[in-house]
């Protein structure tokens, strides 16, 4: 794939830029070591810090407020070993769907997309065939190109940018037909849903295109917030947790496979025990890089976070099969975690109260 334009040694916000970035490098092509992300407000800015508000693009018409915002965001955080300034391009999980006519709706905390949140939205399957495609003039995709673009020229020596989360393929499908009325169809229309599956997957690629040419930056990174020096993506099917493993093989493995072969570079985004029963199936696609793991809706509250013992045999398989695993751990639990574990190709995401006990984690753990 070509490469990008340009690359730098550090960034305003990521003094050690150059060997966080070579460290993310040797992580994608040999998988060698163990990865920290960690973060934490700077000294002195305890007080101040908050977590960034992800959802600044939605609720501020203007991007350039929002990338000078979260400037000042970064100025008061470190970003310790392999994490780094990563400014997401955040207008809400799936957007493609909007980009297609679903219109959304900010819950506060989420967005959801046409049937998705209003089932009376739900089109056919004839109307969806008949109109699958990106107007060029729809409010959703012009306001996500001009943010992109903005914060690709404000971004420049300075941060990363994140693309947008375009969304998993058959999600967006549901947010279209809605959720019921998609697994009826899979029974009943079966070609019918795999023809609508593969042109919104091709249309996936086309906005992955359209918007990677507007990031004038070496490498790509996305909302997990890992850099990659080729093209890289994560992907994702929420929708799978309702499927049986021979729906999934079907109407997901597929085009999960055909994002690997189009991409240099693909973690799997597995969210959920729902979709637990189809990991061998992903874990056999050879082109797949890794998976991250998150516990789902209300898991974590339980003490079934990503640092939870409960989750070591899925770690396990993971590695067995020769993959990466992604998680976000609670600071207190990474050593458990790292002790159970094979010490190649995991990376952790971590969040500290104060920059000391970043550093600390730092010493302790990353290798």
């Amino acid at each position: 794939m070509d490469k990008k334009p340009w690359g730098v040694m550090a960034l305003l916000y990521k003094e050690d830029w150059e060997e966080a970035k070579g460290r993310l490098r040797e992580w994608w092509e040999d998988g060698k070591g163990v990865l920290i992300q960690v973060i934490s407000p700077r000294k002195g800015f305890e007080r101040r810090w908050q977590a960034w508000n992800g959802w600044m693009f939605l609720k501020e018409l203007e991007p350039r407020n929002v990338v000078r915002a979260f400037e000042e965001w970064c100025k008061m955080t470190f970003f310790g070993d392999a994490s780094f300034p990563n400014l997401w391009i955040n207008f809400g999980p799936g957007i493609l769907g909007a980009f297609l006519g679903a219109p959304p709706r900010f819950t506060g905390d989420t967005v959801w997309f046409g049937a998705g949140w209003n089932p009376r939205l739900a089109r056919s399957l004839d109307e969806i065939l008949e109109d699958l495609e990106v107007n060029q003039s729809n409010e959703w995709w012009l306001r996500v190109r001009e943010a992109t673009r903005v914060a690709g020229e404000m971004g420049r020596d300075k941060f990363i940018v994140g693309m947008t989360d375009i969304g998993g393929v058959v999600d967006v499908l549901a947010s279209l037909r809605g959720s019921l009325n998609l697994i009826r169809d899979m029974f009943t229309r079966p070609k019918d849903v795999e023809e609508a599956i593969w042109r919104i997957f091709e249309l996936w690629h086309w906005c992955y295109d359209e918007l990677d040419r507007l990031i004038p930056q070496e490498g790509t990174s996305a909302w997990m917030g890992i850099w990659c020096h080729e093209r890289w993506y994560p992907v994702q099917c929420d929708f799978a947790a309702m499927l049986s493993p021979k729906l999934f093989r079907r109407f997901v493995l597929p085009h999960i496979r055909e994002h690997c072969r189009r991409l240099d570079h693909v973690i799997y985004h597995l969210d959920g025990p729902g979709e637990l029963p189809h990991v061998d199936m992903l874990l056999s696609i050879d082109e797949l890089d890794g998976i991250q793991w998150v516990p789902g809706a209300g898991m974590e509250g339980r003490g079934h976070h990503c640092g939870s013992l409960r989750w070591l045999p899925l770690y396990r398989k993971i590695q067995r099969h020769g993959k990466r695993l992604v998680i976000a751990v609670p600071k207190d639990s990474i050593g458990t975690i790292l002790r159970e574990l094979e010490p190649n190709g995991v990376l952790i995401q971590a969040y500290c109260p104060s920059e000391e006990e970043a550093r600390e984690i730092i010493s302790r753990y990353s290798s």
